[in-house]
């Protein structure tokens, strides 16, 4: 490490800013894919259900990830000589919650530094039915396609509200987030989208100039809603992916192709243990047991529910409010240290989701 102007921390320091190394070992996910991942692995093989590859390089890869015994830096600070070690990540994009965790922050920070102009943003959300989420999960080009007839929708609607405005050669912006997780860690693809609250538009000296607009009306929600319940199902049809279930489609490439995903994907969509002796049985869920995805979205302001499509987009971010605009990043890691614990015959590990609209917690 170069040497600073300023003190630097030496050894017993309490600045809360000192590197603290975090020990994977001890946490209840890494202990649980390092007890049960060899046994795991053998019983779907003799199943004739091999694992993906590229699932049992994430695991291997998350066990290694800051073990010294993996691998580490060694790091002196020029200025008091202090020494350090730090041990290797994984840079994993699924399951190590220090990797995802960081990408996530980076990512943030990149976005409100460099990326969004200081204008008014608003988030959407969009859902899918759960057939599309079972055929979108496994088809990045399909998840590509949906998502730009979701996009054009949607600056249709800023484009619209601009020419009531008066306002035309309008330009809209927008990053958007695919998530592949719900909030019970199950597969639920949906898109996250940051939006200017408005358009760029020419101003009196031909230079681009941002103009806000005015919220979006309920009955706007509720129409772009029915506009993607149309057009996303129109889409699929012409590629010939239709909108059947899995086991009543004949083109499902990924059961042909990986039958053990295939049978993952289509449990996790429908709420049920995929693999092991409980295989088929419903998640138990405890707390109120209130599903939010049951919830009628179209009771609360600017959402609205269609034929299985949910829109939300009722969040709004002032201009200025950056740390806001910061923490609409979506979660990048769905089984974090803080979401595991143990069942209760203390035998195997559950991953526990408090969901705040119903304080219901789901045992996986």
């Amino acid at each position: 490490m170069p040497a600073a102007d300023h003190s630097c921390v030496r050894s017993g320091s309490n600045d809360k800013n000192e590197y603290r190394p975090r020990n994977p070992e001890e946490s209840l996910l890494y202990r649980t894919i390092a007890a049960h991942l060899e046994t795991f692995l053998a019983r779907q093989q003799e199943r004739g259900r091999e694992v993906p590859q590229f699932i049992e390089r994430e695991m291997r890869a998350y066990l290694s990830c800051g073990v010294l015994a993996c691998g580490f830096l060694r790091l002196k600070c020029e200025s008091c000589g202090k020494e350090r070690l730090l041990p290797l990540s994984c840079k994993g994009r699924s399951v190590c919650p220090s990797c995802c965790g960081r990408r996530m922050a980076d990512t943030a920070a990149h976005l409100v530094d460099r990326v969004f102009p200081h204008v008014p943003a608003r988030q959407w959300v969009l859902s899918l039915p759960f057939a599309l989420r079972y055929r979108l999960a496994y088809d990045a080009e399909m998840v590509t396609a949906v998502l730009g007839v979701f996009i054009r929708a949607l600056f249709g609607l800023y484009r619209r509200m601009a020419r009531d405005y008066g306002i035309d050669q309008t330009q809209c912006g927008a990053v958007t987030f695919v998530q592949r997780f719900g909030s019970a860690a199950n597969l639920h693809l949906h898109f996250h989208v940051i939006a200017m609250d408005g358009v760029y538009a020419p101003g009196l000296d031909g230079k681009p100039e941002f103009f806000a607009l005015r919220p979006p009306e309920n009955g706007e929600v509720r129409e772009l809603a029915q506009l993607l319940a149309k057009r996303i199902p129109a889409l699929l049809t012409r590629r010939g992916a239709g909108t059947l279930p899995p086991d009543e489609g004949e083109s499902d490439r990924l059961a042909r192709d990986q039958p053990w995903l295939s049978e993952v994907y289509a449990a996790s969509v429908s709420g049920r243990i995929a693999t092991g002796p409980e295989a088929g049985r419903r998640v138990a869920v405890g707390g109120d047991c209130v599903d939010p995805e049951g919830i009628d979205s179209s009771a609360s302001p600017r959402c609205a529910a269609v034929a299985g499509f949910s829109l939300h987009g009722n969040v709004a971010i002032h201009a200025e409010d950056r740390s806001r605009l910061e923490d609409l990043q979506p979660d990048y890691n769905p089984v974090g240290a803080d979401r595991m614990a143990l069942n209760d015959d203390n035998a195997c590990g559950a991953s526990v989701v408090w969901r705040k609209r119903s304080g219901a917690a789901e045992l996986r």
